[in-house]
C-alpha cells in the first residue's frame, strides 16, 4: 500500500483520486452494472480541471466536527489514529482511500460520519453501520491487505443520549450484502477477495476501452 501524505481537499488530492475506485464509488465493486466503468472511463479520457468541488452544508458540519469525533473515538478505544491523505493500493492502483484515520503501522482504522439526527438516533437505535456505509467500510480493507480491525463511528454531540456511537469490524467479521428477502452473508475476507477480484476486472476493462478509444479517435 502507498501512503500519500498530502492534505486532503486540495488540488494535488483530487488530481490522486480522479479516475480511481475511491469509498464512494465502492459498491460498484459489488453491484454488477457498466456505470463504475463508464464512471471511470470518462475521468481517465478527461483531464483533472482543478476546480472548487461542492462542499455542503452537512459536509462542511463533517468537516469541522471530524477532528473532536477522531479525538473522541481514540479516547474510547485507546488507538491513536493519524490523518493522512490517499492510501492507494500497490498491487491494484485503480482503487485507493483517504480514511478519516489510520495508525502508523496501518493495522487499525477508523471510517467517521457526523450525520443529522435522525441518521444517528436510526444508527445508534439498530446498533449496527448502516448499509449505505458497508461498502466504504469493506473498501478500507480491500484497499490495505495490513488492516486488522477497522472502526466504524457516528458522532454527533448535540445528541443527549450517545453523541458517540462506534463499533469495529475486522477480517472475520460476517457481513449481510443481501436483503431481507435474500441474505448473502460473507466474511470480510471474503467479500474484500470479491472486490478485488472485480477491481482487477475493471481494470483490465478500463484499459481495454481506453486502447479502443484511442485507435479509434486519436
Amino acid at each position: 500500500m502507498i501512503r500519500h501524505n498530502i492534505e486532503q481537499r486540495t488540488i494535488e488530492w483530487h488530481e490522486l483520486k480522479h479516475g480511481k475506485i475511491g469509498g464512494t464509488l465502492s459498491k460498484g465493486l459489488f453491484v454488477k452494472s457498466d456505470t463504475l466503468l463508464i464512471e471511470l472511463l470518462s475521468q481517465r479520457i478527461e483531464e483533472y480541471e482543478g476546480e472548487e468541488s461542492y462542499i455542503s452544508s452537512d459536509m462542511q458540519r463533517g468537516i469541522e466536527l471530524e477532528p473532536y469525533a477522531r479525538e473522541a473515538l481514540s479516547n474510547e478505544v485507546f488507538v491513536s489514529f493519524k490523518e493522512v491523505g490517499f492510501l492507494q493500493s500497490a498491487s491494484i492502483p485503480l482503487i485507493g482511500l483517504s480514511p478519516d484515520g489510520i495508525t502508523d503501522d496501518d493495522t487499525a482504522a477508523c471510517e467517521i460520519k457526523c450525520p443529522g439526527a435522525k441518521k444517528h438516533t436510526s444508527t445508534i437505535l439498530a446498533n449496527e453501520i448502516p448499509s449505505d456505509n458497508i461498502h466504504q467500510c469493506l473498501h478500507y480493507f480491500t484497499v490495505n491487505p495490513k488492516l486488522e480491525i477497522l472502526y466504524f463511528a457516528s458522532y454527533r454531540p448535540e445528541c443527549l443520549v450517545k453523541p458517540l456511537w462506534w463499533t469495529a469490524i475486522t477480517l472475520f467479521s460476517t457481513i449481510d450484502l443481501g436483503t431481507k428477502a435474500k441474505p448473502n452473508i460473507k466474511t470480510v475476507e471474503e467479500w474484500v477477495e470479491i472486490a478485488r477480484i472485480e477491481a482487477e476486472k475493471l481494470n483490465h476493462e478500463l484499459n481495454a476501452a481506453l486502447l479502443k478509444l484511442n485507435e479509434m479517435y486519436v
